[in-house]
């Protein structure tokens, strides 16, 4: 069986083999006397972004009364355990990095024995 600290390292250690080094500005949500107030932290963080061999995954056009947004969804990122990412309706991450402009689609914790290891994220690839 696995333990915690095992699997944190194994994640540390993919995260060596090609790390890149990607900041953005976080902006939290948070209800304050009955509305909402943003709060802004800067954020840097060493990751490992990859190409995921998906073959449901392509270039996705959205046209709307703006403009047409293109995005490619086949790309991947691993994060350890210090990265305390969250995504959700209210709260988003967009970065740039040597791939492009992307943003953070889905946050999937690595989870041992009740403690997260690190971060599985789905990226979205803005143009």
């Amino acid at each position: 069986m696995i333990t915690a600290e095992r699997r944190k390292k194994n994640i540390k250690w993919n995260i060596s083999r090609n790390p890149t080094e990607i900041s953005f500005t976080k902006t939290i949500k948070k209800v304050v006397n009955g509305h909402f107030a943003e709060i802004t932290d800067d954020v840097t963080l060493t990751v490992r972004i990859f190409s995921q061999k998906n073959p449901d995954s392509s270039i996705n056009i959205s046209t709307g009364t703006i403009g047409t947004s293109y995005q490619h969804t086949a790309y991947g990122m691993l994060a350890d355990s210090e990265a305390g990412l969250d995504v959700n309706s209210k709260d988003s991450i967009e970065f740039d990095c040597p791939y492009g402009h992307m943003k953070i689609k889905n946050v999937y914790p690595q989870i041992v024995n009740d403690e997260i290891c690190g971060y599985d994220c789905g990226l979205e690839k803005v143009m």
